[in-house]
């Protein structure tokens, strides 16, 4: 058992706590927090981004989702914490789990500084039936964290219009009109991506996502930004005070609200923090809402669409100039998995405009690339000096958008029939998504099972979702929009951008991921409304690995059609080596012949 959870179970008992839960977010409810809120890694040694603790007298346990199954059985061991296995039969998830562990009279508690209105609420509902109860309490780790970090002070930057393609003001008054609608006096902004998107500001608060901590308050005349101080220059002052922008510090929001009285003001119950909400409603009438920026910054504008094309030429440039650097030199150049993804960060610096890798390069070699989000370390890294197969799934900011990309690579004579097979099958998937047309008012969950009828066939199929929603210079996993088959989203629309990420996953053998982003768009060949997608990523599938008998014929049309615009679009920005590497990887494929 680890010192920190002995720790923890101390001041639980001091402070009359029977369970503790521990969300790993921060303030505003973010996928990947600030460091001083890495709270789940700290206290367990899990890396991953996704998953929930809760801590009993005599039970630990870090429920995640199969994105992570291997890599925290690897991390949990040791720890004292239990793996439970989000969406395997017969796991509980932990509020059932806690449901069904709690004992009348118990006391049930979580960082209200952490814990959503809309999680806290639900965790009284689970435990209110066996006579529990449930206190919106303070951070516990706070006293026993000794080298807990600050907080982040990087400063922030605007982001030119040239780039967003509406100014800052042209959103609030967006976002007035529909406070009106609803008729609410003011509008508190926690979720960083939003504020971030609405204010066309970025920072560097978060590691691989251009935020920064700050609250947005929108009221019918001016706006209030509440962010560290420091972080803004005299400059970006004055030009957002211009704007109707006022920046006071990030810690005063709570005692600003509290000035407040018989005001009505909106809040996103997914979004806000349980301890601003109980603050808040003392002297505020609380409407609860939906973020409502969350989904007007899913639709992207002309410009920022043109953008992530222009993004996606030099992801695509920096990509196959890493990609023919690997083919040409794996015997001699003594790379490893973390090493090939510095090489590759390295190319992607090269370009004009490259803000930071989107996340932190998946580098799986071999029976490395079933763990879907593997993550390599020096000390256990494979080296990549022998024939096999490398699951290589990366991305970048640019000021003009963000990317995201998965290829599969083939090192060395490595190329056996059933990885070909395999291979195939997952591509036919991909290719069955990005060809899709549907009609308006689809969801996500509908599209899911035309990635996944391919490996259905073959009895495979994969745990993870099909597509995530991509911000624009924001951070690469953007709700409300998804693909994925049990979980429901918001209909996709017209300028939304998602991913197309089938996969198989071999354990102890290989991992295979085919991921293009894509924007939804009109099809205006097909009458009644239908949508279909727009391919925006640029790099070539893995020839070697394509077996052409079990593509059909539109399949293989698509695919070169794709290839030849790969080529057109790429080889201006290459060298003459790396256009003939590239010449013969977007070669035309065909059928091949029987007789």
């Amino acid at each position: 058992m680890n010192k920190q959870l002995q720790d923890l179970r101390s001041i639980m008992a001091e402070e009359g706590i029977d369970y503790y839960i521990v969300t790993g977010s921060d303030p505003h409810n973010s996928e990947y927090p600030p460091r001083r809120w890495q709270s789940r890694e700290w206290l367990t040694g899990f890396t991953g981004s996704a998953g929930t603790v809760v801590v009993s007298a005599d039970h630990a346990g870090l429920w995640t989702d199969s994105r992570y199954f291997l890599q925290a059985e690897k991390e949990l061991e040791g720890s004292g914490f239990t793996l439970y296995k989000v969406g395997l039969p017969g796991v509980p998830d932990y509020l059932d789990w806690i449901k069904n562990s709690v004992e009348q009279g118990q006391i049930i508690s979580g960082n209200k500084e952490v814990i959503t209105i809309e999680l806290e609420e639900k965790i009284r509902e689970a435990v209110r039936k066996k006579g529990a109860g449930y206190i919106s309490g303070k951070d516990l780790l706070d006293g026993i964290w000794s080298d807990r970090p600050g907080i982040p002070d990087a400063p922030v930057f605007s982001l030119d219009l040239s780039f967003c393609g509406k100014s800052r003001m042209e959103k609030i008054d967006e976002i007035r009109k529909v406070m009106q609608d609803l008729g609410v006096e003011y509008y508190l902004i926690s979720s960083l991506p939003d504020v971030a998107w609405i204010t066309n500001l970025r920072g560097n608060d978060v590691a691989y996502n251009p935020l920064f901590l700050s609250y947005l308050l929108i009221g019918a005349e001016e706006s209030i930004l509440f962010i560290p101080e420091g972080k803004i220059d005299s400059a970006l002052k004055d030009q957002l005070l211009e704007d109707g922008i006022k920046i006071k510090p990030y810690g005063s929001v709570t005692g600003f609200l509290a000035e407040f009285e018989n005001s009505s003001m909106l809040m996103a119950p997914e979004a806000n923090s349980a301890g601003i909400y109980h603050e808040a409603e003392k002297r505020l009438e609380i409407v609860l809402h939906p973020e409502i920026s969350s989904e007007m910054k899913t639709i992207k504008n002309e410009t920022e669409l043109n953008g992530i094309r222009k993004a996606m030429v030099k992801d695509g440039t920096a990509l196959v100039k890493f990609l023919f650097y690997l083919e040409s030199n794996w015997e001699k150049a003594s790379l490893t998995e973390v090493t090939a993804a510095v090489k590759l960060a390295e190319i992607r610096g090269e370009q004009n405009g490259f803000m930071g890798e989107s996340f932190g390069t998946i580098a799986g070699f071999e029976d490395h690339g079933a763990i879907v989000h593997y993550s390599a370390e020096e000390e256990t890294a494979y080296r990549l000096d022998r024939p096999g197969i490398l699951l290589l799934d990366s991305g970048g900011h640019y000021l003009e958008g963000t990317t995201d990309i998965t290829r599969v690579l083939t090192i060395g004579d490595s190329a056996r029939d059933i990885i070909k097979k395999d291979y195939t099958t997952v591509l036919k998937g991909h290719v069955n998504l990005a060809t899709a047309y549907f009609p308006a008012g689809t969801c996500g969950i509908q599209l899911d099972t035309i990635a996944r009828y391919p490996l259905w066939q073959n009895g495979d199929n994969y745990l993870h979702g099909t597509g995530h929603g991509v911000g624009h210079f924001l951070p690469v996993h953007e709700g409300p929009v998804s693909i994925r088959a049990s979980q429901p989203s918001k209909p996709l629309k017209e300028g939304m951008v998602l991913s197309d990420e089938p996969g198989i996953y071999r354990e102890g053998n290989y991992g295979i991921r085919i991921e293009n982003l894509v924007a939804v768009k009109k099809a205006d060949e097909l009458s009644g409304g239908f949508l279909k997608f727009e391919t925006l990523t640029l790099c070539p599938y893995e020839r070697d690995l394509i077996d052409t008998a079990l593509l059909t014929d539109d399949q293989i049309k698509w695919i070169n059609s794709y290839h030849r615009r790969v080529y057109k679009e790429l080889s201006p920005y290459l060298s003459k080596e790396e256009n003939q590497w590239l010449f013969r990887k977007t070669a035309e494929l065909k059928k091949p012949i029987h007789g």
